[in-house]
């Protein structure tokens, strides 16, 4: 609920990794020192080794568990200490972070972040009066302005003290930026403090103020409230206002249900200053998330988060999204799997579990997770075409085929946003032998797509590749290029039209651009080999042939059988392909030929 404007000051005065690497690790300096770790397993050195290799893969509770090995064996300096309480910290173990946080201190260590290692441990203890000079301690404006009136406000409630929290808050009351967070909080406390009429006041003006999109977990929050004073009919109007699609809709839906089922003995949210302060740090992680560089930074938030509250569902998500994006996607699926089916969360969390597995190439266990979810909502669209995504990717076309039109048939309304589904099952078909079928859903893409250039794009290669309507597909692709001049995957068909066509100069121009963006293409390749072949370099021809054998990408589009057979027997030149629109030709000739 934090405007993004602030991340940069954020950014400018939080220092978290200026006394450790965080993952910014050479990765071949200490792999190459393995076997030497292997050969002095129980040294000093063996164990600082072995923490920095699991640091590199990405292993931290192992990594931390050698690092505390050689700082109890006597090494004991600033860099890892720094290392040691960063990676603690960032697994929620702040308990031990601390110790070691203050031992880098003593070492000289003025990073900001022991200050809130030790805040946070205060906190958790009741110490709040220290937590709260902990935090204090701290001179940057960013910790004074954003993280600090938030923290003392809820370690005032802690200490029962209303018109303390009330004081902190009202720092941050006129700040722009935060004045949806102020709301929240001065709701939660007020609410804490059982003065409901107040609380309702703050969240009303969030409800009310049109310049702010609510989060969520604001939704939740509020939500709950309304239903615990009796005011269910307020809390679903409240919802509806909210047009839910895809994964937001089921979140939505199921927040209705929950609210529908609820009544005045319904649980808050927010009941503890522990989980008060948990939101806080959720709330600066979710910032820090927003963007790349800040994905360090929202990872030890986060992890302070759960370290006050370890049932927040949408704290799992997130931390979750944080490992996905490192590609720890057996961690993001233990995140996914503790959230359970009653939570608003539940539905997106497996959504993204079948992804990561499909992503890992375990698609029997993607689709048996996806056929659990539409045993539940067996007309979801999303569900449908996520099943049939999977199924396609694995070469079960005919199910595949037979899910993306169960899809479609869900569907209420043709819209641009469905496009891809026809795109896909155009894809299923085609790969099914069944070309007529394919055109059609390729044609219906195209149409409610506003002529999206991969569509126009699959569309030309496959009449190209077949040598028919020569001239719509040139000009298709060439609408595509100009529409996507960057796409090494247009880019090739680009060059492939000049090669049917004959001009294997331009073609070579074009193959050798979609080679640099797309390098481990395996049909990128086998295209480039070819007009390597027809304009006379056949010993960059065999090499590109050779190449595309061995290359993932796109490798079921390539026939290896005849790509051996290139390579022992060369290619023999094939008539080629007529474009008769005088003005397409000057086109292709005006885009870039350089025989002249």
């Amino acid at each position: 609920m934090f405007k993004t404007s602030y991340i940069i000051t954020l950014l400018s005065g939080i220092g978290f990794f200026n006394s450790c690497t965080g993952n910014f690790i050479n990765l071949q300096e200490y792999e190459k020192k393995a076997v030497a770790y292997q050969e002095r397993q129980d040294s000093v050195y063996g164990n600082y080794l072995a923490g920095r290799i699991a640091h590199i893969r990405q292993d931290y509770n192992r990594a931390a568990q050698y690092y505390i090995k050689t700082i109890d064996n006597g090494i004991v300096n600033a860099e890892i200490l720094g290392r040691t309480y960063i990676i603690l910290a960032s697994q929620g173990r702040i308990d031990e972070a601390v110790k070691y946080a203050n031992l880098a201190r003593e070492k000289g260590d003025d990073n900001n972040f022991i200050d809130v290692i030790t805040a946070s441990y205060d906190f958790k203890h009741k110490d709040y009066q220290a937590a709260r000079t902990q935090l204090d301690a701290i001179s940057e404006e960013s910790y004074k302005n954003l993280i600090a009136p938030l923290f003392n406000a809820w370690s005032y409630t802690g200490e029962n003290n209303y018109d303390k929290a009330k004081e902190e808050l009202n720092k941050i009351a006129n700040t722009e930026e935060m004045k949806t967070v102020y709301r929240l909080h001065r709701g939660l406390i007020a609410e804490y403090f059982n003065q409901p009429e107040e609380a309702q006041k703050f969240y009303e003006e969030i409800i009310n103020d049109k310049s702010n999109d609510m989060s969520f977990r604001a939704l939740q929050i509020i939500s709950n409230f309304f239903v615990r004073q009796n005011q269910k009919d307020k809390a679903l109007t409240m919802i509806s206002k909210y047009y839910g699609a895809g994964n937001l809709k089921e979140m939505l839906s199921s927040l209705s249900d929950k609210i529908k089922e609820g009544d005045n003995k319904t649980a808050p949210i927010v009941n503890t200053p522990d989980i008060g302060v948990s939101e806080v740090f959720l709330e600066i992680a979710l910032l820090f998330k927003s963007i790349a560089a800040g994905y360090d930074y929202a990872q030890v938030y986060m992890a302070i988060s759960q370290y006050f509250n370890e049932n927040n569902d949408i704290a799992k998500v997130a931390m979750a999204d944080i490992f996905e994006e490192r590609l720890m996607y057996d961690d993001a699926n233990r995140y996914y799997d503790s959230i359970v089916k009653k939570s608003e969360m539940y539905y997106p969390a497996q959504i993204k579990k079948a992804n990561n597995l499909s992503t890992e190439k375990k698609y029997d266990e993607a689709a048996k997770v996806l056929k659990k979810l539409l045993k539940d909502n067996p007309k979801n669209f999303q569900v449908l075409f996520n099943l049939g995504d999977v199924l396609r990717i694995s070469n079960n076309q005919e199910d595949a085929i037979r899910y993306y039109n169960e899809a479609i048939n869900s569907i209420f309304y043709e819209s641009e946003k469905y496009w891809p589904v026809y795109y896909a099952l155009a894809i299923s078909y085609d790969r099914n032998n069944e070309w007529q079928k394919a055109e059609e859903n390729l044609e219906k893409a195209l149409k409610i797509s506003n002529r999206n250039p991969q569509v126009l794009n699959y569309l030309g290669y496959s009449w190209l590749k077949s040598g028919i309507n020569v001239d719509k597909a040139a000009a298709l692709i060439l609408e595509a290029y100009e529409k996507e001049p960057n796409d090494g995957v247009i880019m090739d068909s680009l060059g492939w039209v000049y090669f049917k066509t004959g001009d294997y100069e331009n073609a070579i121009f074009y193959l050798e651009k979609a080679s640099e963006l797309n390098p481990q293409n395996a049909v990128i390749s086998d295209h480039l080999g070819d007009a390597y072949w027809q304009g006379g370099r056949k010993n960059e021809a065999i090499f590109l042939w050779k190449q595309a054998l061995v290359q993932k990408e796109d490798e079921e589009d390539v026939n290896k059988k005849k790509i051996k057979n290139k390579i022992r027997s060369g290619l023999k030149k094939e008539n080629a392909l007529v474009i008769q629109d005088e003005s397409l030709k000057e086109s292709l000739h005006s885009l870039n030929d350089i025989t002249e």
